[in-house]
């Protein structure tokens, strides 16, 4: 006897996370939540796939590690494969799933769903498949029937069955939701903070930080993520609400950009919840130092009582983050345009690497810049550098009868560099710890890289007007007239960081350096 099972009625959503290098899914109305992996408690149980119990608020939720059940090896978890603990939940029983972390939320539409067979009467875990509208990546959809069937599997009864519905709020309140949204709810010191989990493409437990050019600011380096560098901002400072006390116990959540992604780090990813958007209440203006990345507050009458934590205690309301903006912000784009390979892997299949540096047009009214040090502070247009790579000890293997001064490779190819103080007639400045190369890409697929001694930082500079004040005082060095250098000025960063510089355009002088027609010679 043949048979189907999973097919949604209609359009439907899921919670997608990951396993080793497969994409799972559960129907929303059978994900409760998802909590940190930490240790299990023993768990009598004769079947095999059982690896333990969660405690769950008092609850101890026996938890299964699914690579067993797909004939995957079993796999222990450690701090370079860090996992997380799903919970699943079926006709009011609860069991845990052991995963490697959380891609997000996703529709599958009508008529999208492959339909999964189950043969000779026994219940598949597997209900079906559908693609994601983001990438066509293919994800399983695990059906919660097909779980809550396992032989021998136990699961325990929800103490609390309606924790994830939503309760309405003030009639007619401001929000900025849809009347049900799904909401991942964090910690960040003591400001709890909610976010609509579509916008959330991963969550990490306990990333390993590292240096990076771009630290500095609310940026705290980078994290290791699919072969990818990704920078890691502070939430709290970010938003100028203080900065996280012990950067090295967080979790993070990350964002996905066109470019690249971004690591939001925060104490604690608390749960996902259903959550009605009309209780949303609007912030009064000029309350917060950062008031754009917020559209209001959520009471905490509208949360599940979990959500209430002794950290917070005293704060009555989540502050609510305008996911929209934070997925779309130029500063967060610009800081997405920096994801790297991680040094020795090669090129990653990792999400959305930098593959170039795709020209856009400059805003009129502001642009992101990058700022470094060749004696004196100057800027480029972030738009213009493509990728940015450490400045190894010795780069310098030409000889004085070339124009570059070495090599670089990089995802697969071998980038020139050039001396960018020689090349437009300055001393030589002592290299730094961010010593870095500045890629720039050229029409053709071919790239230059530029030395420079030391990064500076990430800042916002608004264009020139004719009555800038300092415009025309803007007094640069002596720099050869032949390098084919063409500067302008700017005023970059804002309050006492604000400051007059010169903005090298590294695009034309790449170009000076290797003309399209010597491009395409090349490429022949």
């Amino acid at each position: 006897m043949e048979g189907f099972i999973g097919e949604p009625d209609g359009e439907r959503r899921f919670g997608v996370f990951f396993l080793a290098s497969m994409q799972l899914a559960l129907p929303l109305d059978a994900l409760r939540e998802v909590v940190p992996c930490e240790t299990l408690a023993v768990l009598p149980c004769a079947a095999p796939c059982v690896v333990g119990g969660v405690d769950l608020r008092g609850v101890l939720v026996p938890v299964i590690d699914l690579r067993l059940l797909l004939g995957l090896s079993r796999e222990e978890p450690s701090a370079e494969a860090p996992c997380c603990i799903v919970i699943m939940v079926h006709q009011g029983f609860l069991l845990g799933l052991r995963v490697h972390g959380v891609v997000g939320v996703f529709d599958c539409p009508s008529g999208g769903w492959n339909r999964m067979a189950a043969r000779n009467a026994v219940v598949s875990i597997l209900g079906g498949s559908f693609q994601r509208s983001d990438d066509a990546s293919l994800v399983s959809v695990l059906s919660p029937e097909g779980l809550a069937g396992l032989q021998g599997v136990p699961m325990v009864v929800d103490p609390s069955p309606a924790r994830q519905m939503g309760v309405t709020g003030a009639a007619g309140a401001a929000g900025e939701l849809p009347a049900e949204s799904y909401l991942m709810l964090v910690r960040s010191g003591r400001v709890p903070m909610a976010l609509a989990s579509e916008k959330v493409f991963t969550t990490i437990l306990n990333p390993e930080f590292h240096h990076s050019p771009l630290s500095g600011a609310y940026c705290l380096g980078v994290i290791e993520y699919a072969g990818v560098k990704v920078p890691a901002v502070d939430i709290l400072s970010l938003c100028g609400l203080g900065c996280i006390a012990e950067p090295t116990r967080t979790q993070a959540f990350l964002i996905q950009y066109a470019k690249g992604l971004v690591a939001f780090i925060v104490d604690e990813v608390i749960d996902v919840v259903r959550a009605d958007g009309t209780s949303a209440v609007p912030i009064p203006a000029r309350t917060l130092p950062q008031a754009e990345f917020f559209v209001g507050v959520l009471p905490l009458e509208t949360l599940p009582l979990h959500s209430r934590k002794p950290e917070t205690e005293g704060i009555g309301y989540y502050f609510l983050l305008d996911g929209r903006l934070l997925a779309t912000h130029p500063k967060m784009e610009g800081l997405a345009r920096m994801n790297t390979p991680v040094e020795g892997l090669g090129r990653s299949s990792g999400p959305n690497l930098l593959a170039g540096a795709a020209q856009t047009q400059v805003q009129a009214e502001r642009c992101r810049v990058l700022t470094y040090d060749l004696g004196f502070e100057v800027a480029t247009p972030i738009e213009q550098i493509a990728e940015i790579i450490p400045w190894m000890e010795e780069t310098t293997i030409f000889g004085a009868g070339s124009r570059a001064s070495g090599l670089v490779v990089s995802r697969g190819r071998a980038i020139p560099t050039f001396c960018l103080s020689d090349l437009i007639g300055l001393p030589g400045a002592e290299r730094s710890p961010t010593a870095s190369v500045l890629v720039v890409e050229l029409e053709g697929g071919a790239s230059i890289g530029f030395t420079v001694p030391r990064l500076v930082s990430i800042d916002e500079a608004p264009r020139n007007r004719p009555d800038s004040p300092g415009a025309s005082r803007l007094a640069l060095p002596e720099i050869a007239a032949a390098s084919g250098a063409r500067w302008s000025s700017a005023i970059v960063g804002a309050g006492p960081a604000e400051r007059m510089l010169g903005v090298l355009d590294l695009q034309h002088l790449a170009e000076t350096l290797c003309p399209p027609s010597a491009v395409a010679l090349t490429a022949s």
